[in-house]
């Protein structure tokens, strides 16, 4: 079981050992996303970084083949062969400097880089007692909106999972679209907008999957269900239809998994084709990546949604929480994605309460990770 550094020794934090190790943990239920996408399990790769105090830190990041093009085997192989030996032997509180130096170390891969980076700052925030909130800055608000997925193959599902969120104290509602027949989901925009009441926030997400033609049927046909904004209806590099769409659309257009960098971000925003961008550690290639992301893009106005991959337990979760509680805006909300698992890896697994997600307590993440339910579920790679 991992421990807590009584004090902040002066001695530098030497790395012993790096461990990737993959996972597979079932869903409570599959997630149907654009394109046809279907989940029923979550792969994700966990890393364990130990210490010569015997300090451990943990880190995850989910495989994500049609937005990173991570797949477990390669995850593992980034750590094994060029992320552990760069890490080894080294003194885990110059962060800094691994992260630029890991950054460059092999190209993409920003997965594996991402698990490391946050085992790195776990592991810190544990020898020095305080928490990832505090080694980031510090809070700059008070609670995170939450937001829960609504990915069903039919209208009367997504309805009852909604009212179902709403009782439990959500406020905040994604639609996944690209799945059904266009005039299905701007059926459901509505039927869920009842639901829900007018006070919530509703957004929808197309992953990629949606043509120029149903985009702009959407947006024009659900515009009066109060979307927020509609996420990534086309390819990644599609920045031409994006900005066609963005000039004829009433609701505000969010990127994904066309935001993979700072110049993506920031070309995207010039162009006039976005209003927000979606953050994730896993494009980004880490927590400070990703902090510095959310900097640029709050001083370029655009509203800011973080979020992790479908789905990572709650030790991505509590990475994803304490970033939520320092970057700059947090306009379009938050999406963590363990409560949407059957089984998590730690002793008391993170949930949103009354539509917000605390803030976990104690030192580096906060969590207890329960290493035999890691060996339970680790994947044979």
């Amino acid at each position: 079981m991992s421990r807590t550094s009584s004090s902040a020794d002066a001695a530098p934090l030497t790395i012993r050992r790096v461990d990737p190790i993959a996972v597979h943990l079932p869903l409570k239920k599959p997630m149907l996303m654009g394109g046809g996408q279907r989940f029923d399990r979550a792969q994700t790769l966990l890393v364990r970084i130990e210490a010569a105090n015997g300090l451990v830190g943990w880190g995850e990041a989910s495989a994500a083949p049609t937005m990173t093009g991570d797949l477990l085997p390669g995850m593992v192989a980034a750590v094994t062969d060029h992320l552990a030996p760069l890490l080894v032997g080294r003194n885990a509180l110059d962060r800094a400097r691994l992260g630029r130096e890991a950054a460059v170390a092999i190209i993409g891969n920003t997965g594996a880089k991402a698990a490391c980076d946050l085992a790195l700052i776990d592991l810190a925030g544990r020898h020095l007692g305080v928490s990832i909130v505090e080694l980031l800055g510090g809070a700059v608000r008070e609670s995170v909106l939450t937001m829960c997925l609504l990915g069903n193959p039919d209208i009367a599902q997504d309805v009852a999972d909604a009212k179902a969120y709403r009782a439990q104290g959500y406020n905040f509602f994604k639609l996944k679209v690209g799945v059904k027949r266009v005039e299905e989901e701007i059926e459901a925009a509505f039927a869920v907008r009842k639901a829900i009441g007018p006070d919530a926030t509703l957004c929808a997400d197309a992953n990629m999957g949606m043509t120029f033609a149903s985009a702009r049927r959407y947006v024009t046909g659900a515009a009066d269900a109060g979307l927020a904004f509609l996420e990534q209806p086309f390819r990644d590099n599609d920045l031409n239809t994006t900005l066609a769409l963005a000039r004829v659309s009433p609701v505000p257009l969010c990127a994904d998994e066309s935001a993979h960098s700072l110049e993506n971000i920031v070309e995207w925003q010039r162009a006039g084709a976005i209003g927000g961008v979606n953050l994730k550690t896993i494009k980004l290639g880490g927590t400070a990546a990703t902090l510095r992301a959310a900097v640029v893009a709050d001083s370029l106005g655009l509203a800011l949604v973080l979020a992790s991959k479908i789905a990572e337990s709650s030790i991505g979760t509590a990475g994803l929480v304490h970033l939520g509680y320092c970057i700059p805006n947090l306009d379009w909300g938050m999406n963590p994605t363990s409560h949407y698992l059957a089984e998590d890896l730690v002793r008391e697994a993170l949930k949103p309460v009354d539509g917000s997600s605390p803030r976990p307590a104690g030192p580096g993440l906060g969590i207890d990770v329960d290493e035999a339910a890691v060996a339970r579920f680790r994947a044979k790679i």
